[in-house]
């Protein structure tokens, strides 16, 4: 589940749809919530062959950084179920920087990020256990780009950035090597998200695409 684009002050809301394949009437509880998620199960009660709601609500003010915030939540039957992998609900939300207070004059000689490519296509992985390709990044607009925040979405990535405040027209190397025994095991698709003070693009995500030996 992910609360995309998110601003500070909204209160986004996502849905799971529920069915009781028991032979019993459940009580679903969704466990394990972290301060800014709410969650109600309607209803409250499912009899069997029987289907519902659970509405999660995301708080963006008690998120507390920008960029990436990741957590699991888990389904239960009843209240006080014990929680198991087969019950977890992966949980991201991405917070965006505010740019509303500023001017025409501040807008007009704002950063502007320019990537050599937005996916990054690593092929096969062969007799190798990672592999690793290069993103240049450009500041093409007028004044500093800071690249605030990079964070990864799922496990069996790590990413290295060479600089990340790049002066008006300066380059930057981000070099993003794969994992693929950590890899395979990963909830998630690879992703990379980056969070930088360029107003029109203040979230990049790059998608890292392999291809999986059998």
């Amino acid at each position: 589940m992910e609360f995309d684009d998110v601003n500070r002050g909204d209160y986004p809301v996502q849905l799971i749809h529920i069915k009781n394949n028991t032979g019993e009437t459940v009580s679903p509880v969704i466990m394990h919530l972290p301060s800014y998620i709410t969650a109600t199960v309607s209803p409250t009660h499912l009899a069997p062959g029987k289907t519902g709601v659970a509405s999660l609500k995301l708080d963006s003010r008690k998120l507390r950084d920008f960029g990436l915030t990741q957590t699991s939540v888990f389904l239960g039957k009843k209240p006080g179920e014990k929680v198991s992998m087969d019950k977890e609900i992966s949980i991201s939300a991405v917070l965006l920087p505010d740019f509303d207070n500023m001017s025409e004059t501040q807008l007009a000689n704002a950063p502007e990020i320019r990537l050599s490519e937005t996916e990054l296509d690593l092929g096969s992985f062969g007799d190798k256990p990672t592999k690793t390709g290069t993103i240049i990044i450009e500041n093409t607009g007028k004044s500093t780009l800071d690249i605030r925040s990079l964070q990864m979405f799922t496990s069996g990535m790590s990413v290295k950035l060479n600089k990340s405040k790049l002066k008006a027209g300066e380059q930057a190397k981000m070099k993003i090597t794969v994992n693929k025994k950590q890899l395979r095991s990963a909830r998630s698709k690879p992703r990379v998200l980056m969070i930088t003070n360029d107003p029109k693009q203040p979230k990049v995500v790059i998608k890292v695409k392999t291809k999986q030996d059998k």
